[in-house]
């Protein structure tokens, strides 16, 4: 059973038959969406580390090639660990990504039918080939070595056994013929669109002479490498003894040659012993492997040349006579040797880069890797230094054979050439994005799905503003804990957020951690746009923990600034923060107005250089905005952005923005000023509630989602030349109210009054707040006042701190409260705090 033929093992297969299936599977094949090749991939990767499937791969391995039992068990280590999901992604973003200096689009498609040759040396190269064969969504035709393993049929054998849809099978077969067969190699190259080859120069160059000009054959030569140690300090000998052992040097990346820079002969002599050292204690638990009559006798012929340099004072032996298992030749001519294998390795000296270079240049094009004992940096200096010598790799001697996710091959990414990338140009406007996003909600959310059932496909502007709106009941019920509707793929990455809902009942958004990160630093942005800049010491006063997002992304902003952080928080006692902030000089405090207000309070009489006052979460009215600047003259005061958990960062306030006036965060939100009962788009000047489509945010998607503010635009443009259009925010308009440093939910009021029609009233007292509570009933008021600090247990928090009074409560007649003239209804807030 010789062959994988899309799905089926079998010992015969016909050629005119396989490429015209193949090129029928190619179409379903592109479809494939990649985190379905992922997982599969990632399944078959816990099969190769751990299960039947592995005992029985290495049973064929022992008896199909000449590694020992040990080396094999590494090998497949190291292909379960390159078939993890992160690693398989990470390689996939940065072999195939692009930077952000583009405007338009670029689209990895699949080249379509990719005929794989791989070598006989090393089974695991054509089987990582085919791996990129499958995450590039191609069909894989591979061809395996007559005199190697049947690895890779095993290989693809697991794959499609981890893939219950069948799809993946349709991009793998995995054949074994016995090259020199011009009629059939010529009728597969000029079938497929691409060939890669693993093998030796004469291989490339026959296949590449068969391909036609539409056919890019891509090729990997043989290749050798070198170590380089600019220190042989203790450890040195065992790393490199690790890597002349894996694979007994069958691989490109194994080393030939050791060169130790700056060193004489006799330290040459004592490395090359320790080193001998090294593999023989490396024998015992990672064995030589099988060697051929032939392999014997060249390991011989190379021993007694060894023996005649040394008579002649030349050079040293040392090895593991009379076995065969490793053999260390210390030698003073600095030329670069190429060893017969079989963990036979030169140990030479060189007085420094320059003569290095030197003994590598007459192998230009065929020194693959280098390994270097040495730091990070004398690392870099070294490749700089050994590029004219056509090197493809520096890394870590002790790691040469350890595959890097994302590290060029040969000085080239090998996914790159199996994908052909075609640009769109120009940027996505915000109508293309609404498009996009709204079809990918429709397509991958299940409450988008329900939400959306019956809407049109959405083409235009026109077709997103048909949609329905949202608002946080429908994020209360489709969110964990109760449901995952709300979301389009797997929560890994990322973080949770409580956000609205009533204190017993929050809502939960959750954000990746790609779409947390534009969060912050869009809100870097708009701390930048109001001011802060090099030379300011930013003092973090909001409240930290309880799901809780401003601390914790306000600190997280502030690094993306060139200003330094102080992360304060506000849980400290006053004399604690106080404390901090003179020692630190802080020139700009971020907070709740209402903690801002109390920490500039207990600061008046300290020598704190505030010059920048960011607020956010309540209103700032001009009474606490004169108080402040009371406080700290001089200083300026704006809102730190317009956000909410739910969506991030929606507007900032540049130096010149009026009061209440902020830029849209155009590039991160689409936002609709929408009149609450058509639902109709206001006209510039008219007020209408706020409704936000964050465009960023694809995990958790929110469409035309109901923030509860009310708000404006503003036709005139900003005295600071910004292009992003202006919006004045004018209060809230649903049942969350923010007062003192607390989060008031009307439904908790609810409940403390127990159904009784209730009037939330909110006024300015000089740089202060105030709560009114006016209630329709007949119960006494000390017991209402403790029933609603106890079912409000923000608003109990606040007045314990100092914050806020304790609420009054107004005690009503039935039928006494405003109702709205026309539907009736209770108006369950008055919010106559000062705004202008």
């Amino acid at each position: 059973m010789n062959a994988f033929l899309f799905g089926r093992t079998s010992s015969t297969w016909d050629p005119a038959r396989l490429l015209p299936q193949a090129r029928r599977n190619s179409e379903r094949v592109r479809a494939l969406p990649l985190e379905h090749v992922v997982e599969v991939l990632s399944r078959t990767g816990a099969l190769v580390k751990s299960s039947p499937w592995r005992r029985a791969a290495l049973e064929h391995l022992s008896k199909a090639t000449t590694f020992s039992r040990p080396v094999l068990e590494e090998t497949l280590d190291l292909l379960a660990a390159g078939l993890e999901r992160e690693a398989l992604l990470k390689r996939v973003s940065l072999e195939l990504s692009f930077g952000d200096g583009f405007d338009g689009t670029v689209a990895a498609l699949p080249k379509g039918v990719v005929l794989h040759v791989g070598a006989g040396n090393v089974f695991l190269g054509v089987v990582d080939s085919l791996v990129l064969g499958l995450l590039t969504r191609n069909v894989n035709i591979v061809k395996i070595s007559s005199s190697g393993s049947l690895f890779p049929v095993m290989f693809a054998r697991a794959v499609s056994a981890c893939d219950p849809s069948g799809r993946i099978s349709q991009a793998m077969a995995v054949l074994c013929w016995k090259g020199g067969d011009s009629a059939l190699e010529q009728a597969l190259v000029s079938g497929c669109d691409a060939v890669m080859v693993w093998g030796s120069d004469e291989a490339i160059l026959s296949y590449k002479r068969m391909a036609p000009s539409k056919v890019n054959v891509i090729g990997f030569g043989s290749k050798m490498s070198a170590g380089v140690l600019l220190r042989a300090d203790g450890p040195a000998a065992d790393a490199a003894a690790r890597d002349v052992a894996q694979w007994d040097q069958a691989a490109c990346a194994s080393p030939h040659t050791l060169y130790l820079l700056g060193a004489d002969f006799s330290e040459v002599r004592r490395f090359a012993k320790a080193l001998g050292q090294s593999l023989g204690r490396i024998q015992k638990g990672l064995p030589q492997g099988k060697l051929s009559d032939d392999e014997k006798v060249e390991i011989t012929k190379a021993r007694e040349l060894a023996k005649v340099d040394a008579a002649l004072g030349q050079a040293e032996l040392f090895s593991s006579s009379p076995s065969a298992h490793w053999t260390v030749i210390a030698e003073k001519s600095p030329a670069f040797r190429v060893s017969p294998l079989n963990r036979v390795v030169y140990v030479k000296a060189v007085p420094g880069v320059s003569a290095l270079k030197k003994s590598l240049m007459p192998f230009r094009g065929f020194i693959q890797s280098v390994g270097v004992r040495g730091t990070m940096e004398e690392r870099l200096a070294l490749a700089c230094a050994l590029a004219p010598a056509g090197i493809a790799r520096v890394t870590e001697l002790g790691r040469m054979l350890e595959p890097i996710p994302g590290a060029p091959h040969d000085g080239t990414y090998p996914m790159r050439e199996l994908v052909h990338f075609l640009p769109v140009e120009g940027k996505p406007s915000a109508e293309d994005r609404l498009c996009e996003l709204a079809e990918f909600a429709r397509r991958r959310s299940p409450f988008h799905k329900r939400h959306l059932a019956g809407c049109p496909a959405v083409s235009s502007l026109e077709d997103f503003r048909r949609l329905p709106v949202m608002d946080k009941a429908h994020v209360l019920r489709n969110t964990p804990p109760r449901s995952r509707a709300l979301f389009t793929g797997p929560t890994r990455s990322g973080i949770y957020f409580a956000s609205g809902g009533s204190t017993g009942q929050p809502k939960y958004v959750f954000y990746d951690q790609g779409e947390y990160s534009q969060v912050c630093r869009s809100l870097g942005k708009a701390l930048e746009a109001g001011g802060l800049g090099p030379g300011d010491t930013a003092a973090n006063l909001f409240v930290a923990g309880n799901l809780w997002s401003s601390f914790l992304s306000v600190e997280k902003a502030l690094a993306t600034t060139q200003a330094v952080s102080v992360p304060i928080g506000s849980s400290l006692d006053m004399p604690s923060i106080l404390r901090y902030l003179q020692e630190f000089q802080a020139t700009a405090l971020i907070g709740l107005p209402s903690f801002l207000l109390k920490t500039a309070d207990a600061a008046r009489k300290r020598r704190i250089p505030v010059r920048r006052i960011f607020f956010g979460g309540e209103v700032m009215t001009r009474s606490m905005e004169a108080f402040l600047k009371k406080c700290f003259p001089g200083a300026s005061v704006r809102s730190a952005a317009f956000a909410t958990a739910d969506a991030g960062v929606v507007g900032f306030q540049c130096e010149r923005a009026p009061r209440g006036v902020h830029h849209l965060d155009a590039a991160s939100q689409f936002l609709e000023i929408l009149d609450p009962d058509t639902l109709r788009p206001c006209a510039p000047g008219e007020t209408g509630e706020l409704f936000v489509t964050p465009l960023n945010k694809r995990l958790m998607p929110l469409l035309r989602y109901r923030l509860g503010d009310l708000g404006r635009w503003i036709k005139t443009p900003c005295a600071c030349g910004r292009a992003e259009p202006l919006f004045e925010l004018l209060g809230r308009c649903d049942d969350r109210i923010h007062v003192g440093g607390a989060h008031l939910f009307v439904n908790d009021l609810d409940a403390a009054f127990q159904g009784a029609p209730f009037q939330v009233v909110l006024r300015s007292e000089g740089h202060r707040e105030r709560v009114t509570l006016r209630v329709e009933t007949q119960r006494p008021v000390p017991q209402l006042l403790k029933s609603v600090l106890k079912h409000c247990a923000d608003l109990a928090e606040s007045v314990r701190q100092g914050l806020l009074p304790e609420p009054a409560v107004e005690l009503l007649a039935p039928g006494s409260l405003e109702r709205v003239a026309r539907t009736g209804k209770l108006r369950r807030v008055l919010d106559l705090r000062e705004r202008h």
